[in-house]
């Protein structure tokens, strides 16, 4: 049985057993890996260096491709999202998203920097959850092989030279004004969205939830990086669900609250 060294983010719990755990990590290199916990959930032997939400050095037993907790220490711990259900629901959804690009063979680090810089503007409640969410999708995408193309028209192949610039979400392309009313299926984007879109997809990591966008060029950021998601991945998120019920004003909320049994 060999011994592992490794650190990574805890993004999901799943019970097992009377006592045991499995964790979902994502390593500093961006692979997801699955952890056995042992006794994990005995009050004793709880480990919350071993929990989701906390980026933590481990020690692990591999043998066969399958990983059993020996040891971990905690490195930062973002537990003080679960005092904001907004932001904990947000973080939730960001960790399957990232779940979902990332496997146990591939290694894609950005994925784990973009997370961490992600939960850490969460955390420190400097940057609107709505813009961390959408420039975290846009990015992630990206990172992941699914990058927009915005290099230049995709209909006739020029150059865009200045805006306004149109973008078709299912295409992943841009088009001049002209040409997406010619064909069809692109949407004319808001300046400022346009430049918060560039901004997302080509600087540092550490610099992608450093911006500012108001208005409705703010919802459009927004829409359309959750339909990006959605649509090229081929799949909803129960994460998702979740957050965008905790955005309903309460009486919407209590309205569509399901009946008790």
């Amino acid at each position: 049985m060999a011994e592992v060294k490794l650190r990574a983010l805890g993004l999901r719990e799943v019970a097992f057993g009377d006592d045991d755990r499995y964790l979902t990590v994502l390593t500093e290199d961006g692979r997801k890996v699955e952890i056995l916990c042992k006794n994990a959930r005995r009050g004793k032997k709880q480990n919350p260096a071993a929990r989701q939400f906390c980026y933590s050095a481990f020690v692990l037993s591999e043998r066969g491709g399958r990983y059993t907790l020996r040891e971990a220490d905690a490195v930062h711990s973002f537990f003080a999202l679960a005092q904001d259900i907004e932001r904990y629901a947000l973080a939730c959804y960001l960790a399957e998203v990232a779940a979902a690009l990332t496997t146990p063979d591939e290694d894609n680090p950005a994925v784990c920097r973009l997370l961490l810089h992600a939960l850490y503007a969460l955390e420190g409640k400097k940057r609107a959850p709505a813009l961390v969410k959408a420039a975290f999708e846009w990015r992630v995408m990206a990172e992941s092989g699914y990058a927009p193309d915005l290099s230049c028209c995709a209909v006739c192949g020029q150059v865009i030279e200045q805006p306004p610039v149109c973008f078709s979400v299912r295409a992943g392309t841009a088009a001049d004004e002209k040409c997406a009313h010619r064909v069809g299926g692109y949407a004319r984007l808001a300046d400022a969205a346009l430049r918060a879109l560039v901004h997302v997809l080509t600087c540092e990591i550490s610099k992608t939830y450093a911006f500012a966008l108001t208005g409705p060029a703010e919802g459009q950021f927004g829409r359309m990086a959750e339909d990006y998601v959605q649509y090229h991945l081929g799949r909803g998120f129960e994460s998702l669900r979740f957050y965008q019920t905790v955005l309903l004003p309460p009486e919407t909320a209590r309205r569509n609250k399901p009946p008790a049994l």
